[in-house]
């Protein structure tokens, strides 16, 4: 098995990556410390799971992870939904201009 090179990650404290363990561990010295990468890989899992459900529900006929079946098109109802508020709240605030400016009010 061919060695790879150590990757220094912070030569400011002598720490460098084993590539090929996955470690990052001293460069050189006395003092050895080893830090396995399981961990940050693990998050890292749950981190791409986040982003992925993130991305899905940009595509309106995807359904939330984790949701009741026959939620199909949530995104779309949500989406008509804020957009009638919106619509609301903006004509209103049209609407109470157009008073003052006539002196309706």
């Amino acid at each position: 098995m061919e060695m790879l090179p150590f990757i220094h990650v912070a030569p400011e404290f002598n720490l460098a990556l084993d590539p090929s363990a996955g470690v990052i561990s001293t460069a050189l010295g006395r003092d050895v410390i080893v830090l396995s990468m399981d961990d940050l890989n693990k998050e890292l899992d749950k981190l791409e799971v986040a982003v992925d459900n993130l991305y899905n529900s940009l595509d309106p006929n995807t359904i939330p992870p984790e949701s009741y079946p026959g939620r199909e098109g949530i995104y779309i109802t949500q989406g008509k939904i804020t957009n009638m508020i919106y619509g609301f709240v903006f004509g209103l605030i049209v609407f109470a201009l157009i008073l003052l400016k006539f002196g309706g009010v």
